[in-house]
């Protein structure tokens, strides 16, 4: 979450407007936070999952609800697993109507009821969550899925020049994090291998791969195994919003030749993975 002060300010924003006028409040503050926050794009991420209205929702990581909007908008019931009091407050002026009806609750514990939920969502901090897979796959419904959307640490763009995903810094998760005290709980990102050893290791034993473009953070397409990207597709080459980036190489060229030697899926920038359980 963000610090104090960026929080008050969402706060205030949020409960003085209304969505349609999120937009002209982005490009007047030209801001990171409120970009990252309020921007529709952020939907792009989880529109075209397979949620329906009788769906029941656990959202992991809802920060100040940008994924949490569209979600209530699909499923019939929305559990936010949140840390303290400002978070609430925030997701309450954004969604009061649905907290109101009782279609969004709060809660600081994951739920001990077991397959009582028919999707479970983390989309970025995962770090967070690495140690309690086994819980919340209990929580799914034998034909549920697990949504789980953070970037690569050795994705293309990391690798060309974008600063660390969470704590910063030149290729500081390409290094494997060997400079970084404390990164657990800093935060940190994963390879795939890693990503897959985590999930199947938790039980989570039908894994589905997709690479949001340009990120999962503000995603304009989603790719699969499926229907990769196209030679000269991946045009983006957008740095860091929040950060500075360098560029070491034609980003564009390497993404043709990534493709070209069928290991785009190991160096995509962000994953989204929908984890299951057979059978």
């Amino acid at each position: 979450m963000e610090n104090a002060q960026i929080l008050t300010e969402l706060y205030e924003v949020i409960k003085q407007n209304t969505p349609d006028q999120y937009a002209r409040i982005i490009r007047e503050r030209a801001s990171y936070s409120f970009l990252y926050h309020l921007s529709e794009i952020r939907q792009n991420l989880i529109g075209w999952l397979p949620i329906d209205a009788t769906k029941r929702v656990l959202e992991c990581n809802p920060e100040c609800g940008a994924l949490t909007g569209k979600l209530l908008s699909m499923a019939k019931e929305v559990v936010c697993l949140i840390t303290d009091d400002r978070q609430e407050q925030i997701l309450s002026a954004r969604f009061a109507t649905d907290s109101r009806d009782g279609r969004l609750i709060f809660t600081r514990e994951i739920p001990t009821e077991t397959q009582s939920f028919d999707v479970i969502l983390i989309a970025g901090s995962f770090y967070r969550w690495q140690n309690q897979l086994t819980d919340l796959r209990n929580l799914l419904c034998r034909d549920g899925y697990l949504y789980l959307a953070d970037a690569n640490r050795i994705g293309l763009k990391y690798l060309a020049g974008c600063q660390e995903e969470y704590v910063g810094g030149y290729f500081t998760g390409i290094n494997g994090y060997s400079n970084i005290d404390c990164v657990e709980n800093s935060g940190r990102s994963y390879t795939r291998s890693e990503y897959q050893r985590l999930l199947t290791q938790a039980g989570f034993d039908d894994l589905k791969w997709y690479y949001p473009y340009p990120d999962h953070k503000f995603p304009s397409v989603i790719y699969s195994d499926d229907w990769l990207p196209a030679a000269g597709e991946l045009a983006e080459g957008r740095s860091n919003y929040d950060r500075d980036r360098v560029a070491c190489f034609d980003e564009r060229v390497m993404a043709d030749t990534l493709l070209a030697e069928g290991v785009y899926g190991t160096f995509a920038n962000s994953f989204l993975i929908v984890a299951g359980q057979e059978g």
